[in-house]
Parts: C-alpha cells; structure tokens; sequence
C-alpha cells in the first residue's frame, strides 16, 4: 500500500516567497514560476478547486486519520498501522514526534495535508486578484471570480480550523498574509479564533450569493450552491466552537450559543466517492474488513444491560486493565445487535455485529480484543464500492450539539427531544426524558435508563459519531475530561517541522506527564507544488490482511 508523504514545510514556504522562488508544478519538475503557472484562468480555477480534496484526504484519506478514533477508545486496534498501537495502548505513551520513527507520516501528514491547501487557497486568490486589476474580472464572469474567492476562504477556514483541532500551535494564515514579513506561531485557541472569522465571512459572502451554482467536480456533491455551502460552513462553525476545547473547562467555557445557532442553521455533509481519489480510508477499511472495523467496549457497553461492562472495567488500575478480555454484552441496542438468530445468536445490528471471536493479537493485549465489529460503513465500503456518500458531517451531529448547549442551559426537556432524534429512531431504545435529570458533565455515559440525560447524551455522540468524520469522539472526550489517563489531547508541531525551524523537540501524552498542558487526567503519481508543499493524492488501493502489521 503507497503511502504518500507531504514533503515540505510551512518555513520553506516562507523561505520561497523572500526569494522569489515560489512555483507551481502540475507534474512537472521543470515547472515555471509560480506567476506565469498561474497566468491562465483555467489554471487558477483548476488550482482553487482542487484544494477540497487536498483537504479532504488530510482528514479522511492520511493514514494518521485512524488515530484519533483509537485514542477516543471509540474503535480499538493493536496493530501497528500508523502508530495506532502505540498511541492505543494502556497505560497511553507519550505520542513519538521523532522524525525518525516509523509512522511519523501518520502525524505530519495532515499538517503538510491542511497547510498544503491552505497554501494553494491563497495562492488562487492572490491570482484572481492580480487578473482583475483595471476593474475587468479574471474567469468568466465576475461571478465566477466571486465563486472561486469564497470557495478559497472557505478552504482556508476550515484547514485552519483542522490545524487548531489536533495540533497545541500552528501558523494562521489567511489570504492577507504577507510572506515577506516574519510569521509568527499561535496557540490553537488564538489559530481557531482566525479560522471561524474566515468562515463567517464565508457566511456572509454565500448569503448573497446564495444562489450561484458550485460546480460538482469541486466538492463532490449534486446539486451544491453557494447558499448551501454558506449552510457547510454554519456546521464546521458550531463544529469548532465545541471541539476545540483540551479541557472539560475549556469547553465549558465554549459559546454554547453560538454552537446552537450554527448548528441549527448547519446541513449535512456527505461528497461522493468515486472510487479513485475521492475516498475515507477509515470508512472504506473498517467497512470492508472485520479486523480494521473493532469496536471498543468503551463505546458500546454503556448499553450492556448485564454486569459484564461493569466487570470489564473493574476498578481501572493497570492490572484490572491488562486482565480485560472480550465478552458477549446484553443490549437492546439495535445499533449494535439484531434479533437472536434460531441459535440464540446476536445477529448483525444496524452499525455493528458480534461476531463471537476476537481479531487482535492477544499478546498485545486482550484489552485491545472485542467480539464487536464496527461495520457501519459497509454501504459505502461493499455496497456501492466506495462510489456513494462519504459522510463528513450527519443531522445527528448538529442536532446533539444543540443537546449539549441545552444541558449547559440545563434545558432538559429540549436535550431529551434531541437526544431521542437518534436514542429512539436508530438504537429503538426508551426514549429520554426531562425527568432522568439533566445530570453533570463529569457523568459517564449510560444508554440504560436509570442513565442521565448528560450520560446518554455522551453515548449517543460518541456511538452515532463514530467512523463520519474522524476526530469527532476524540474532541468530544477530550472536551469532557474523559479521555483515557495520559492520551496526549494534542500533538506537537510534528518533529520534521521542528526541525526545519530549529525549534526543540517537544510532545504530549505519556503517564509522567498526567496533570500537565497537553495530556489527559482522569476526571473520571498525481499532484502539485504550490510554495513548496508537494501535493498527492492518494489513490485507493485493495486492502488486503497483509496490508496489516
């Protein structure tokens, strides 16, 4: 399997506009400089509508995308792909930000991925710019110009939004960035801040456009406006204003009411695969083969209705953790299982199945072992061979945003009715109610009935969040102080980066760092270079048992 490494970094990106040197290459090394690639309106189109994808596949597509999955204890795995082992495994290590380790592209490559986008976004616009000098429009038509600049933004809002989400500090640029003046870093709060600006503007600017087509090749998604787009940018919005947060503090302190008001003018999300560079590898891998797609107990049993969940976790200490071994849970779930079967077996449920056998290699730890298969994605995965919805953002994230802002409200009566949007319509269990109580953030999530409505809003968020868009169950846990003792809750700059810099080394996460910034306690062929960054994607490839280690 081709993993493709993003070669550069944001310094050089600097270093080549002081001295001029700045180019795009379309798949050529004897490119021109960057102002005559760039001449032609077809090119800068090209150039801005490809930026989406380059997006994208930092997210879904990066092998790193695995990663945030296992350290929320949402998926569990102990092979060694991407450094999930490492980064998975009890008591958690801090994360390797060596330059030299193995699977150090699986932490700089949404980095390069998000920088890589951002930097072809500002490239385009500052070509739109220069082409409508005089007053005349560059494309077609000053539509089209207006089009593609708020397309750019939009771009840049969200790379920058991605940056601020997993690494503690990054570089917040914008289309007014001058590269001929020092650049400075920014904490993730401050590089947040400037992400959301982007994407209000992007807001404003779709409103009155709302109307004007995005053509399909662009975002992957039929029939698509500005106006919907403006829609997008409202999820991200309320998406960013609750994930950012390292801390349960940080997100308590959240504009809860600005994740509401965006949330609830926000859409769905969902481009189309098609099967060739337009694809999630999480998706795709955990649909299709039952050793990528296991479910952690951590998950699923808030909804055993036996003792075994209760026994699994005993009283956490280090042995009790290394003693787990996997078990057939009770639930009336039906995410998770179906009706028995003339055996009296569990048959497979709407997101998973138990399959009454463990995949993982015992000796990595039975902790890592679940009898639970995870294969929500088998549609798009088997089904409609990685040509249907790839699902970024679902209804069912906007509407349990808004249950969150109502439980800080302590509105419990407007939490219920959305947390029963997906408790009732997909688990079919008893639906929620005012009168369970509204309960407390440090809650551990219960989907039984004796459950608050903070407990079994934190299972409902974290089971219908899992396997959409990667980093969801991981901000979430984070936000809520419920991440697993010494999860790093950020990562560094990544070390080839640091390096470039000249800055020292530096990581999160590990059992000597519990209680510091950056590490969780327990509260309970095919691309361009624009400005040095080489961008490829990645095309998909069969996956097969031997693409595991």
């Amino acid at each position: 399997m081709t993993i493709i490494k993003k070669m550069t970094s944001l310094a050089l990106v600097a270093v080549l506009a002081l001295s001029g040197c700045a180019d795009l290459d379309v798949g050529n090394t004897n490119a021109p400089d960057q102002s005559r690639a760039l001449a032609k309106p077809e090119d800068v189109e090209s150039l801005i509508k490809s930026t989406f994808l380059t997006w994208w596949q930092g997210v879904h597509t990066t092998g790193g995308s695995f990663n945030p999955g296992v350290m929320a204890d949402a998926n569990t795995s102990s092979w060694g792909n991407y450094g999930m082992r490492e980064l998975a495994s009890e008591p958690r290590a801090a994360a390797n930000n060596s330059p030299a380790w193995r699977y150090a592209y699986a932490l700089e490559e949404p980095w390069y991925s998000w920088y890589g986008a951002i930097s072809a976004a500002k490239d385009g616009i500052a070509s739109l710019k220069a082409g409508q000098e005089g007053g005349k429009s560059f494309l077609a038509s000053a539509e089209e110009d207006k089009r593609a600049e708020i397309f750019a933004t939009f771009i840049m809002g969200i790379s920058n939004g991605m940056v601020a989400i997993y690494y503690d500090k990054g570089f917040l640029i914008d289309a007014n960035t001058d590269f001929s003046q020092a650049i400075e870093l920014v904490d993730y709060n401050a590089q947040m801040a400037g992400a959301i600006t982007l994407l209000e503007q992007v807001i404003t600017d779709c409103n009155a456009n709302a109307s004007v087509a995005v053509p399909e090749d662009w975002v992957h998604v039929t029939p698509f406006t500005l106006g919907d787009l403006g829609k997008v940018a409202h999820s991200f919005v309320a998406r960013f204003k609750a994930g950012v947060a390292r801390t349960r503090q940080e997100r308590g302190a959240a504009d809860w009411a600005g994740v509401k008001s965006h949330a609830s003018q926000g859409i769905p999300f969902a481009p189309m695969g098609d099967g060739e560079y337009w694809w999630t590898r999480t998706q795709y891998y955990t649909g299709v083969s039952a050793s990528w797609g296991r479910a952690d107990y951590k998950m699923l049993g808030p909804a055993d209705n036996s003792t075994g969940y209760a026994n699994w976790l005993g009283d956490g200490s280090d042995a009790t953790i290394a003693g787990r071994t996997a078990y057939s849970m009770i639930t009336d779930d039906a995410r998770i299982t179906g009706a028995l079967d003339a055996d009296g077996k569990q048959t497979q449920g709407l997101y998973a199945k138990n399959e009454y056998r463990t995949r993982l290699i015992a000796s990595r730890g039975t902790y890592h072992q679940t009898y639970y298969l995870f294969n929500r994605t088998r549609d798009y995965a088997v089904d409609q061979g990685l040509q249907g919805p790839m699902k970024d953002i679902n209804q069912s994230e906007l509407d349990l945003l808004q249950a969150e802002a109502a439980l800080r409200s302590n509105d419990g009566a407007t939490a219920a009715t959305l947390i029963n949007n997906t408790r009732v319509g997909n688990g079919a269990l008893t639906a929620a109610a005012a009168a369970d109580g509204v309960g407390t953030v440090a809650d551990a999530p219960n989907a039984l009935d004796g459950g608050s409505l903070w407990a079994k809003y934190k299972y409902e968020k974290i089971i219908e969040g899992c396997l959409m868009h990667p980093y969801t169950g991981y901000t979430d846990r984070r936000g809520w102080g419920d991440l697993v003792k010494g999860t790093p809750t950020m990562l560094a700059i990544p070390g080839k980066e640091l390096e470039i810099l000249l800055m020292d080394s530096y990581t999160f996460g590990g059992q000597d760092a519990i209680g510091t910034p950056g590490t969780a306690g327990k509260i309970r062929e095919n691309g361009y270079t624009s400005r040095g960054f080489t961008i490829e994607w990645e095309k998909v490839t069969p996956l097969t048992d031997a693409d595991v280690h």
